[in-house]
């Protein structure tokens, strides 16, 4: 599951980083890219293309959080931690900042394939999640705009519910457009009527 990915290792150690290195490509990964915790991640990661970081920190700092936060918002990637940092309040951090997974004291070689494929496995299944939760809102926003739309018809045309919706419908075949489009243009310029009658 690791084969030809490209891995961002951000380390606050040297020997770490080479160590986690060597083992990344016993893994079969493409590449492994270095930072330390003191170099700009963000800039790296618009520069650079990356499937994975592995972070391996004694005590992750909240600044370094802050641009897992941003990255998450903007290009997510599976990230996952390292740390001898046990302290509850940084591990809350570190899931609200978009961190896969927090590992304490657990970077055997043995481990590190099974945990790396299973934050990948998770923020896989994770994303797919998000991905249906803005389809169905979507939706819902179409369907909404929809309604408003044949409510405005219903009572600026004297048109019953029926005769709405197949007008919108109609307009949408003839435009080329989907309906919650036509929808948005109908709730538009009769809203912009009502306020030229009020004026």
């Amino acid at each position: 599951m690791l084969s030809g990915l490209n891995v961002l290792l951000v380390c606050d150690e040297n020997e770490s980083a080479d160590a986690l290195e060597q083992e990344l490509k016993r893994s079969g990964i493409a590449h492994a890219y270095k930072a330390t915790t003191d170099e700009n991640v963000l800039k790296f990661l618009t520069q650079t293309a990356v499937d994975l970081v592995v972070l391996d920190v004694k005590s992750p700092t909240a600044g370094l959080f802050e641009q897992f936060a941003v990255m998450q918002a903007y290009c997510p990637k599976p990230v996952v931690c390292f740390s001898a940092e046990r302290d509850s309040e940084v591990i809350a951090q570190s899931v609200k900042a978009g961190v896969t997974a927090y590992i304490v004291d657990g970077k055997s070689p043995s481990r590190l394939q099974p945990i790396l494929e299973v934050a990948m496995a998770r923020f896989n299944e994770c994303q797919a999640v998000k991905k249906e939760l803005a389809q169905v809102k979507d939706k819902l926003s179409e369907r909404a705009v929809i309604e408003k739309a044949k409510g405005l018809l219903i009572e600026y045309k004297n048109m019953s519910e029926d005769q709405a919706y197949k007008t919108m419908r109609k307009m949408a075949m003839d435009q080329g457009k989907k309906i919650s489009v036509i929808a948005h243009e109908v709730c538009d310029v009769i809203s912009g009527l009502s306020r030229q009658n009020l004026a």
